[in-house]
């Protein structure tokens, strides 16, 4: 049994990871910035912890220094939803959102959790990114430069901190099945998508097999596609006027 952390424990991915360690018997602390939104009073819970306010982190910290006096995982499952919009067409204020929400969040809680890391004799360190990174679509500018920034701090935390026994990895996920992405993109593509629940296992597998050796990586994750494989990016994706400014795709 292991200890994990769960930022975002009110998103698709953050509830479906905490079922899952939870069904395998680990200890979870779950962290959200809305109400708890579970009645099981044996589920450890810290709600109403924004991210991005030093107070809210200091209280998270000293909440996690009472529960775990052992090493833990922390998976940071914080962020908005991406949009496809150029970066002309994204306001400032989606641009500023982005970034806090996927960074600055990042930033926060590790800079919150690491004293205790090192106090406790280490601990793993786990964000998501996307393979938007890699691959550089056009029309997400703000959302792709946001998980950018999030790679390079999770390389720079594990070159810092590795000499306390501390890793710091990401996975770079494809689309997942989640609402918000069956909603959004051409169900002809679905098919290519991971489930919650195979990323959830992907997830803790790879983590409670993780070598102390690997450090600072990128791991990407995604299942195979004909279309997304052996085609280029504007042959591959369906592309239609959303409105008289916007194109959206249907990106794998």
């Amino acid at each position: 049994m292991s200890n994990y952390v769960i930022t975002g424990a009110n998103s698709e991915i953050g509830r479906a990871l905490a079922q899952f360690l939870l069904a395998k018997n680990h200890e979870v602390l779950l962290v959200s910035r809305s109400a708890k939104s579970v009645a099981d009073s044996t589920v450890k819970w810290i709600d109403g912890v924004d991210l991005t306010k030093e107070c809210d982190l200091l209280r998270l910290r000293e909440y996690i220094r009472k529960c775990f006096s052992t090493p833990f995982t922390l998976i940071h499952s914080v962020g908005d939803f991406w949009a496809h919009k150029s970066v002309t067409n994204t306001s400032f204020d989606e641009v500023v959102s982005q970034i806090q929400s996927h960074y600055v969040t990042l930033f926060g809680v590790v800079k919150a959790v690491v004293p205790i890391m090192q106090a406790v004799g280490g601990g793993r360190i786990i964000a998501f990114s996307c393979n938007s990174v890699r691959y550089n679509y056009p029309d997400m500018a703000a959302f792709t430069s946001s998980k950018a920034a999030v790679e390079c701090l999770i390389k720079c935390v594990a070159n810092e901190q590795s000499k306390y026994n501390i890793t710091a990895n990401a996975f770079a996920l494809p689309s997942i099945k989640t609402n918000n992405v069956l909603e959004t993109k051409p169900e002809a593509f679905h098919k290519n998508y991971p489930t919650l629940s195979e990323l959830s296992e992907t997830v803790e597998q790879t983590i409670e097999n993780l070598s102390p050796l690997v450090n600072g990586n990128v791991i990407s994750l995604f299942k195979y596609s004909d279309s997304f494989y052996h085609k280029g990016y504007y042959e591959r994706n369906i592309i239609w006027e959303a409105n008289q400014d916007e194109r959206v795709g249907g990106l794998l």
